[in-house]
Protein backbone atom coordinates (compact mmCIF):
# COMPACT_ATOMS: atom_id res chain seq x y z
CA UNK A 1 0.00 0.00 0.00
CA UNK A 2 1.22 3.54 -0.95
CA UNK A 3 1.32 6.17 1.73
CA UNK A 4 -0.01 9.37 0.25
CA UNK A 5 -0.02 12.80 2.54
CA UNK A 6 -1.88 15.80 1.13
CA UNK A 7 -1.30 19.14 2.61
CA UNK A 8 -4.17 21.79 2.00
CA UNK A 9 -3.77 25.36 3.25
CA UNK A 10 -6.43 27.69 2.19
CA UNK A 11 -10.16 26.77 1.53
CA UNK A 12 -9.65 27.58 -2.05
CA UNK A 13 -7.06 24.48 -2.63
CA UNK A 14 -9.43 22.25 -0.81
CA UNK A 15 -11.62 22.69 -3.71
CA UNK A 16 -9.28 21.31 -5.90
CA UNK A 17 -7.75 18.90 -3.92
CA UNK A 18 -10.87 17.15 -2.48
CA UNK A 19 -12.26 14.83 -5.85
CA UNK A 20 -8.04 13.69 -5.65
CA UNK A 21 -8.72 13.08 -1.82
CA UNK A 22 -11.70 11.38 -2.71
CA UNK A 23 -10.05 8.98 -5.62
CA UNK A 24 -7.25 8.11 -2.81
CA UNK A 25 -9.58 7.43 0.23
CA UNK A 26 -12.00 5.06 -2.08
CA UNK A 27 -9.19 2.90 -3.80
CA UNK A 28 -7.41 0.08 -2.15
CA UNK A 29 -4.07 0.64 -2.93
CA UNK A 30 -3.81 3.73 -1.27
CA UNK A 31 -3.21 4.86 2.74
CA UNK A 32 -4.26 8.97 2.51
CA UNK A 33 -3.29 10.95 5.19
CA UNK A 34 -4.28 14.61 5.32
CA UNK A 35 -2.91 17.57 6.89
CA UNK A 36 -4.12 20.93 6.86
CA UNK A 37 -2.33 24.46 7.72
CA UNK A 38 -2.73 28.13 6.97
CA UNK A 39 -5.91 29.15 6.38
CA UNK A 40 -7.90 26.68 7.65
CA UNK A 41 -6.63 27.41 11.29
CA UNK A 42 -7.22 30.82 11.54
CA UNK A 43 -9.90 32.48 14.10
CA UNK A 44 -13.50 31.83 12.73
CA UNK A 45 -12.15 29.72 10.13
CA UNK A 46 -14.85 26.82 9.40
CA UNK A 47 -12.94 25.19 6.47
CA UNK A 48 -11.91 22.14 8.78
CA UNK A 49 -15.35 21.20 9.52
CA UNK A 50 -16.64 21.42 5.70
CA UNK A 51 -13.65 19.12 5.11
CA UNK A 52 -14.98 16.37 7.69
CA UNK A 53 -18.22 17.22 6.65
CA UNK A 54 -17.05 15.38 3.41
CA UNK A 55 -16.16 12.39 5.22
CA UNK A 56 -12.60 12.47 5.26
CA UNK A 57 -10.52 13.21 9.26
CA UNK A 58 -7.68 14.94 9.87
CA UNK A 59 -4.40 13.35 10.23
CA UNK A 60 -2.53 16.42 11.59
CA UNK A 61 -3.26 20.18 11.91
CA UNK A 62 0.27 22.78 11.49
CA UNK A 63 -0.82 26.24 12.99
CA UNK A 64 0.99 28.69 11.25
CA UNK A 65 -0.49 31.02 13.83
CA UNK A 66 -1.40 33.21 11.29
CA UNK A 67 -3.83 36.33 12.38
CA UNK A 68 -5.57 39.22 11.31
CA UNK A 69 -2.18 40.79 11.48
CA UNK A 70 -1.21 40.24 7.58
CA UNK A 71 2.14 42.36 7.39
CA UNK A 72 5.24 40.49 5.30
CA UNK A 73 7.09 40.20 8.54
CA UNK A 74 4.37 38.02 10.37
CA UNK A 75 3.66 35.75 7.23
CA UNK A 76 7.34 35.30 6.91
CA UNK A 77 7.26 33.97 10.50
CA UNK A 78 4.41 32.03 9.64
CA UNK A 79 6.15 30.43 6.86
CA UNK A 80 9.11 29.22 9.47
CA UNK A 81 6.69 27.73 11.14
CA UNK A 82 5.10 25.91 8.62
CA UNK A 83 8.84 24.33 7.79
CA UNK A 84 8.80 23.22 11.38
CA UNK A 85 6.04 21.89 11.70
CA UNK A 86 5.74 20.01 8.29
CA UNK A 87 9.32 18.75 9.55
CA UNK A 88 8.06 17.30 12.23
CA UNK A 89 5.12 15.54 10.62
CA UNK A 90 7.50 14.14 8.02
CA UNK A 91 9.35 12.52 11.28
CA UNK A 92 6.50 10.96 12.93
CA UNK A 93 4.32 9.95 9.71
CA UNK A 94 6.91 9.87 6.61
CA UNK A 95 4.91 8.92 3.87
CA UNK A 96 5.95 7.28 0.16
CA UNK A 97 5.09 10.80 -1.59
CA UNK A 98 4.14 14.48 -0.48
CA UNK A 99 1.01 15.56 -2.85
CA UNK A 100 0.06 19.55 -2.58
CA UNK A 101 -1.23 22.26 -5.12
CA UNK A 102 -0.70 25.74 -6.32
CA UNK A 103 1.68 28.69 -5.80
CA UNK A 104 0.71 29.42 -1.87
CA UNK A 105 3.68 30.18 0.50
CA UNK A 106 2.58 28.22 3.16
CA UNK A 107 2.71 25.45 0.70
CA UNK A 108 6.11 26.26 -0.55
CA UNK A 109 7.06 25.63 3.38
CA UNK A 110 5.70 22.02 2.63
CA UNK A 111 8.16 21.54 -0.38
CA UNK A 112 11.13 22.91 1.28
CA UNK A 113 10.10 20.48 4.80
CA UNK A 114 9.84 17.47 2.11
CA UNK A 115 13.05 18.62 0.46
CA UNK A 116 15.58 18.19 3.48
CA UNK A 117 13.29 14.91 4.52
CA UNK A 118 14.26 13.57 1.33
CA UNK A 119 10.38 12.44 0.69
CA UNK A 120 9.27 13.11 -3.24
CA UNK A 121 6.61 15.40 -3.84
CA UNK A 122 3.81 15.71 -6.74
CA UNK A 123 3.04 19.07 -7.48
CA UNK A 124 -0.86 20.19 -9.18
CA UNK A 125 -1.25 23.43 -10.94
CA UNK A 126 2.31 24.47 -11.80
CA UNK A 127 3.80 26.18 -15.10
CA UNK A 128 0.92 28.41 -15.11
CA UNK A 129 2.01 32.41 -15.17
CA UNK A 130 -0.16 34.61 -12.59
CA UNK A 131 2.51 37.96 -13.24
CA UNK A 132 0.46 40.37 -11.04
CA UNK A 133 1.01 37.86 -7.76
CA UNK A 134 3.97 36.15 -5.77
CA UNK A 135 2.11 33.65 -6.35
CA UNK A 136 4.09 33.25 -9.63
CA UNK A 137 7.87 33.06 -8.26
CA UNK A 138 6.20 30.50 -5.45
CA UNK A 139 4.96 28.40 -8.41
CA UNK A 140 7.78 28.27 -10.12
CA UNK A 141 10.47 27.51 -6.95
CA UNK A 142 7.53 24.53 -6.19
CA UNK A 143 8.08 23.29 -9.64
CA UNK A 144 11.65 22.88 -8.93
CA UNK A 145 11.36 21.71 -5.28
CA UNK A 146 8.51 18.58 -6.89
CA UNK A 147 9.43 15.39 -8.61
CA UNK A 148 5.90 14.71 -10.24
CA UNK A 149 3.87 17.28 -11.99
CA UNK A 150 0.50 17.81 -12.73
CA UNK A 151 -0.74 20.39 -14.95
CA UNK A 152 -4.05 21.86 -15.97
CA UNK A 153 -3.16 22.96 -19.55
CA UNK A 154 -0.32 22.05 -22.49
CA UNK A 155 1.24 25.21 -22.16
CA UNK A 156 1.60 24.61 -18.21
CA UNK A 157 3.35 21.68 -19.74
CA UNK A 158 5.58 22.92 -21.73
CA UNK A 159 6.11 25.55 -19.29
CA UNK A 160 7.52 23.11 -16.61
CA UNK A 161 9.75 20.75 -19.54
CA UNK A 162 11.41 24.28 -20.26
CA UNK A 163 12.27 24.78 -16.59
CA UNK A 164 14.46 21.50 -16.98
CA UNK A 165 11.97 18.92 -15.43
CA UNK A 166 11.64 15.61 -16.60
CA UNK A 167 8.79 15.22 -19.63
CA UNK A 168 8.51 11.42 -18.44
CA UNK A 169 6.95 12.55 -14.88
CA UNK A 170 5.13 15.64 -16.37
CA UNK A 171 1.18 14.86 -16.77
CA UNK A 172 -1.48 17.11 -18.91
CA UNK A 173 -4.39 16.14 -16.48
CA UNK A 174 -6.53 19.39 -16.39
CA UNK A 175 -7.73 21.22 -12.93
CA UNK A 176 -9.49 18.91 -10.62
CA UNK A 177 -11.90 21.41 -9.42
CA UNK A 178 -13.22 20.49 -12.29
CA UNK A 179 -14.04 16.90 -11.63
CA UNK A 180 -17.28 18.49 -9.03
CA UNK A 181 -18.67 19.15 -12.15
CA UNK A 182 -20.01 15.38 -12.91
CA UNK A 183 -20.13 14.09 -9.24
CA UNK A 184 -22.07 16.65 -7.27
CA UNK A 185 -25.69 17.05 -7.25
CA UNK A 186 -27.37 20.77 -7.98
CA UNK A 187 -29.43 22.64 -5.62
CA UNK A 188 -31.94 24.24 -7.16
CA UNK A 189 -32.06 27.31 -7.47
CA UNK A 190 -34.27 28.39 -4.85
CA UNK A 191 -32.64 26.10 -2.01
CA UNK A 192 -29.21 28.02 -2.92
CA UNK A 193 -30.06 31.10 -2.33
CA UNK A 194 -31.62 29.69 1.20
CA UNK A 195 -28.94 28.20 1.93
CA UNK A 196 -26.47 31.80 2.06
CA UNK A 197 -29.85 33.85 3.39
CA UNK A 198 -29.96 36.07 0.32
CA UNK A 199 -32.95 37.35 -2.08
CA UNK A 200 -31.57 37.40 -5.63
CA UNK A 201 -32.35 40.24 -7.70
CA UNK A 202 -32.94 40.45 -11.76
CA UNK A 203 -29.57 39.49 -12.22
CA UNK A 204 -26.39 37.93 -9.94
CA UNK A 205 -23.13 38.25 -9.36
CA UNK A 206 -20.31 36.68 -6.99
CA UNK A 207 -17.10 38.72 -6.19
CA UNK A 208 -13.70 37.93 -4.76
CA UNK A 209 -10.89 40.30 -4.57
CA UNK A 210 -7.41 38.77 -3.24
CA UNK A 211 -4.21 41.27 -2.97
CA UNK A 212 -2.33 42.12 -5.92
CA UNK A 213 1.28 41.04 -4.30
CA UNK A 214 3.60 42.50 -6.14
CA UNK A 215 1.91 46.01 -6.76
CA UNK A 216 1.24 48.28 -4.09
CA UNK A 217 -2.51 49.63 -4.48
CA UNK A 218 -4.48 46.35 -3.50
CA UNK A 219 -6.69 48.28 -0.77
CA UNK A 220 -7.26 51.25 -3.99
CA UNK A 221 -7.87 48.58 -6.83
CA UNK A 222 -10.59 47.19 -3.86
CA UNK A 223 -12.29 50.42 -3.17
CA UNK A 224 -12.26 50.96 -7.00
CA UNK A 225 -13.50 47.85 -7.76
CA UNK A 226 -16.67 48.42 -5.03
CA UNK A 227 -17.24 52.20 -6.22
CA UNK A 228 -18.38 50.11 -9.64
CA UNK A 229 -20.37 47.57 -7.34
CA UNK A 230 -22.42 50.16 -6.07
CA UNK A 231 -22.90 51.87 -9.15
CA UNK A 232 -24.65 48.84 -10.11
CA UNK A 233 -28.14 49.65 -8.20
CA UNK A 234 -30.39 47.37 -6.72
CA UNK A 235 -31.58 45.36 -9.44
CA UNK A 236 -28.25 43.69 -9.32
CA UNK A 237 -27.42 40.92 -6.63
CA UNK A 238 -24.02 41.03 -5.28
CA UNK A 239 -22.46 37.72 -3.17
CA UNK A 240 -19.16 38.69 -1.96
CA UNK A 241 -16.83 36.33 -0.02
CA UNK A 242 -13.72 36.76 1.90
CA UNK A 243 -10.05 37.28 0.93
CA UNK A 244 -7.23 34.88 1.40
CA UNK A 245 -4.42 35.27 3.57
CA UNK A 246 -1.73 37.08 1.84
CA UNK A 247 -0.27 40.66 2.76
CA UNK A 248 -3.51 42.99 2.84
CA UNK A 249 -6.03 40.33 2.77
CA UNK A 250 -7.50 41.09 6.12
CA UNK A 251 -7.84 44.49 5.12
CA UNK A 252 -10.03 43.99 1.80
CA UNK A 253 -11.83 41.13 3.41
CA UNK A 254 -13.14 44.02 6.29
CA UNK A 255 -13.24 46.59 3.03
CA UNK A 256 -15.87 43.95 1.47
CA UNK A 257 -17.67 43.26 4.39
CA UNK A 258 -18.29 46.84 5.37
CA UNK A 259 -19.49 47.39 1.49
CA UNK A 260 -22.07 44.05 1.62
CA UNK A 261 -23.41 45.42 5.75
CA UNK A 262 -24.31 48.88 3.85
CA UNK A 263 -26.09 47.27 0.60
CA UNK A 264 -29.27 46.23 0.67
CA UNK A 265 -28.75 43.70 -2.48
CA UNK A 266 -25.42 42.78 -1.31
CA UNK A 267 -24.77 39.55 1.08
CA UNK A 268 -20.97 38.61 2.76
CA UNK A 269 -19.56 35.07 3.03
CA UNK A 270 -16.37 34.69 4.41
CA UNK A 271 -16.46 31.44 2.69
CA UNK A 272 -19.06 29.30 0.83
CA UNK A 273 -17.29 25.80 0.84
CA UNK A 274 -16.53 24.40 -2.77
CA UNK A 275 -20.12 22.70 -2.67
CA UNK A 276 -22.13 26.11 -2.15
CA UNK A 277 -19.61 27.86 -4.46
CA UNK A 278 -20.19 25.68 -7.68
CA UNK A 279 -24.13 26.04 -7.23
CA UNK A 280 -23.07 29.85 -7.03
CA UNK A 281 -21.66 29.36 -10.57
CA UNK A 282 -24.03 27.40 -11.30
CA UNK A 283 -27.01 29.34 -10.72
CA UNK A 284 -25.51 33.08 -11.21
CA UNK A 285 -25.24 35.16 -14.04
CA UNK A 286 -21.11 36.87 -13.59
CA UNK A 287 -18.22 36.28 -11.78
CA UNK A 288 -16.17 39.65 -11.01
CA UNK A 289 -12.54 39.80 -9.04
CA UNK A 290 -9.49 38.61 -9.52
CA UNK A 291 -9.87 35.06 -8.05
CA UNK A 292 -8.37 32.05 -10.43
CA UNK A 293 -11.75 30.65 -9.67
CA UNK A 294 -12.80 32.91 -12.69
CA UNK A 295 -10.64 31.32 -14.67
CA UNK A 296 -10.50 27.77 -13.80
CA UNK A 297 -14.09 26.83 -13.01
CA UNK A 298 -16.61 29.33 -14.38
CA UNK A 299 -16.27 28.85 -17.97
CA UNK A 300 -17.56 25.19 -17.47
CA UNK A 301 -21.06 26.60 -16.18
CA UNK A 302 -21.52 28.87 -19.44
CA UNK A 303 -20.97 32.52 -17.28
CA UNK A 304 -18.65 35.35 -18.37
CA UNK A 305 -15.88 36.70 -15.89
CA UNK A 306 -14.89 39.98 -15.13
CA UNK A 307 -11.14 39.91 -13.85
CA UNK A 308 -10.16 43.21 -12.50
CA UNK A 309 -6.12 44.04 -13.24
CA UNK A 310 -2.83 42.11 -13.58
CA UNK A 311 -2.83 39.63 -10.59
CA UNK A 312 -4.02 36.96 -13.28
CA UNK A 313 -2.06 38.26 -16.51
CA UNK A 314 -0.58 35.22 -18.07
CA UNK A 315 -2.99 32.81 -17.11
CA UNK A 316 -4.38 30.84 -20.11
CA UNK A 317 -8.40 32.19 -20.37
CA UNK A 318 -11.02 31.31 -22.49
CA UNK A 319 -13.23 33.23 -24.65
CA UNK A 320 -15.59 34.05 -21.59
CA UNK A 321 -13.07 36.18 -19.45
CA UNK A 322 -13.50 39.86 -20.18
CA UNK A 323 -10.10 41.47 -18.84
CA UNK A 324 -10.27 45.20 -17.33
CA UNK A 325 -7.66 47.62 -15.34
CA UNK A 326 -8.79 47.95 -12.10
CA UNK A 327 -10.93 51.51 -12.25
CA UNK A 328 -14.13 52.16 -11.41
CA UNK A 329 -15.42 53.28 -15.11
CA UNK A 330 -13.26 49.71 -16.54
CA UNK A 331 -14.70 47.69 -14.37
CA UNK A 332 -18.44 48.79 -14.86
CA UNK A 333 -17.74 48.86 -18.49
CA UNK A 334 -16.98 44.98 -18.10
CA UNK A 335 -19.59 44.17 -16.02
CA UNK A 336 -22.28 45.66 -18.66
CA UNK A 337 -20.38 43.86 -21.13
CA UNK A 338 -20.28 40.76 -19.25
CA UNK A 339 -24.16 41.13 -18.59
CA UNK A 340 -24.67 41.17 -22.37
CA UNK A 341 -22.52 38.53 -23.70
CA UNK A 342 -23.61 34.88 -24.38
CA UNK A 343 -21.00 32.00 -23.25
CA UNK A 344 -22.92 29.17 -24.36
CA UNK A 345 -20.32 26.47 -26.16
CA UNK A 346 -17.11 28.16 -24.34
CA UNK A 347 -14.41 25.90 -24.47
CA UNK A 348 -13.05 25.52 -20.67
CA UNK A 349 -8.95 25.12 -21.55
CA UNK A 350 -8.55 23.54 -18.18
CA UNK A 351 -9.86 20.38 -18.64
CA UNK A 352 -12.67 17.36 -19.30
CA UNK A 353 -13.15 17.32 -15.41
CA UNK A 354 -11.80 13.88 -15.34
CA UNK A 355 -8.51 14.46 -13.44
CA UNK A 356 -8.40 13.01 -10.35
CA UNK A 357 -9.05 10.05 -12.11
CA UNK A 358 -5.63 10.51 -14.66
CA UNK A 359 -3.99 11.62 -11.55
CA UNK A 360 -4.98 8.23 -9.59
CA UNK A 361 -3.72 6.16 -12.73
CA UNK A 362 0.00 7.61 -12.59
CA UNK A 363 0.01 6.83 -8.86
CA UNK A 364 -1.06 3.51 -9.94
CA UNK A 365 1.83 2.93 -12.05
CA UNK A 366 4.58 4.63 -9.95
CA UNK A 367 6.42 1.92 -8.64
CA UNK A 368 9.40 3.49 -6.33
CA UNK A 369 8.98 7.17 -5.61
CA UNK A 370 12.06 7.17 -3.90
CA UNK A 371 14.26 6.65 -7.13
CA UNK A 372 12.26 9.91 -8.06
CA UNK A 373 14.38 12.45 -5.61
CA UNK A 374 17.59 11.84 -7.40
CA UNK A 375 16.59 14.18 -10.00
CA UNK A 376 18.20 15.27 -13.62
CA UNK A 377 17.87 19.08 -15.33
CA UNK A 378 16.79 18.35 -18.47
CA UNK A 379 18.01 20.70 -21.39
CA UNK A 380 15.31 21.19 -24.58
CA UNK A 381 16.74 19.14 -27.39
CA UNK A 382 18.93 17.09 -25.95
Amino acid sequence: MKKITIVSGTRADWGLLSPVCKSLRDDPDFDLRLVVTGQHLMQNANSIQRIEDEGFSIGAQIDMELSDTDHALEITQAMGRAVIGMAAELSDHRPDLVMILGDRYEILAVTQAALIAKVPVAHICGGDITEGAMDDAIRHAMTKLSHIHFVTNEDAQKRVIQMGEDPDHVYCVGNPGLDHIHSIKFMTREEFYTSIAFKPRAQNIIVTFHPVTLEEDSLEQCNEMLKALKALGDDVGIICTGSNADPQGQKITQLVKQFAQEQSNACFHESLGSVRYLNALHHLDAVVGNSSSGLYEAPSFDIPTVNIGNRQQGRLKAASVIDCEATQSAISAAIGHAFEMSCKDIKNPYGDGHAAEKILQVLKNTDDFQSLCRKQFKDLGK
